[in-house]
């Protein structure tokens, strides 16, 4: 189960209670939809030449393409769907996950904003074909969007600044500096329920 703003497992199977432009999205449908729909991606991504899949790649993942590599970016993607669907474990996400979730979110509602009125119904019976507003969705939950920053303008803060701006993920200064994530980094960390 992942932990984000708001609890996407309240009304599990239902919309959103919470006040919103996208009243009728259900946020764990729409998460589980487009990390499975990132699973064919990364399997198609297999299936063609190391160079035609990494010019792909960076453009499905324009932001966590920039520290990882396909390999890297698939780990992440499979530990976040597996976390999102054990019961009982809750799993804490860092920058380096919500880098990867904000690209695969992006990437997932602009190709169902391109589809025809009766595809999105049968993507999104809920919504009836109407569109999604991302942005409301991810100030509702996301934590924030900070891994976006500008490299130049995140090391000229000092750590006060930093801190008093609550930029304070320790995975923050690797997702904008472009380094490639460890093996702990990589990893959700399991944490008791904070939604008590």
């Amino acid at each position: 189960m992942l932990v984000l703003k708001k609890n996407i497992y309240e009304n599990f199977g239902t919309a959103s209670l919470s006040p919103s432009s996208n009243p009728n999205l259900d946020p764990y449908n729409f998460i589980f939809k487009t990390l499975v729909s990132d699973r064919d991606l990364f399997l198609g991504l297999e299936q063609v030449a190391s160079e035609e899949a990494g010019e792909r790649f960076k453009i499905f993942f324009p932001n966590a393409s920039r520290f990882g590599t396909i390999h890297i970016v698939n780990i992440i993607s499979k530990r976040l769907l597996e976390s999102l669907v054990i019961p009982d474990k809750w799993y804490q996400l860092n920058a380096y996950h919500f880098c990867y979730l904000f690209d695969s979110l992006y990437g997932f509602t602009e190709e169902y904003s391109y589809e025809e009125q009766e595809q999105r119904k049968s993507m999104f019976p809920e919504l009836g074909g109407e569109p999604i507003d991302l942005n409301d969705f991810m100030e509702n939950y996301f934590l924030d969007t900070s891994f976006l920053i500008d490299p130049d303008r995140f090391n000229k803060m000092g750590s006060k600044e930093k801190q008093d701006l609550g930029l304070t993920d320790p995975c923050l200064f690797g997702v904008i500096n472009r380094l490639v994530p460890s093996e702990e980094e990589i990893a959700l960390k399991e944490i008791e329920n904070p939604y008590k």
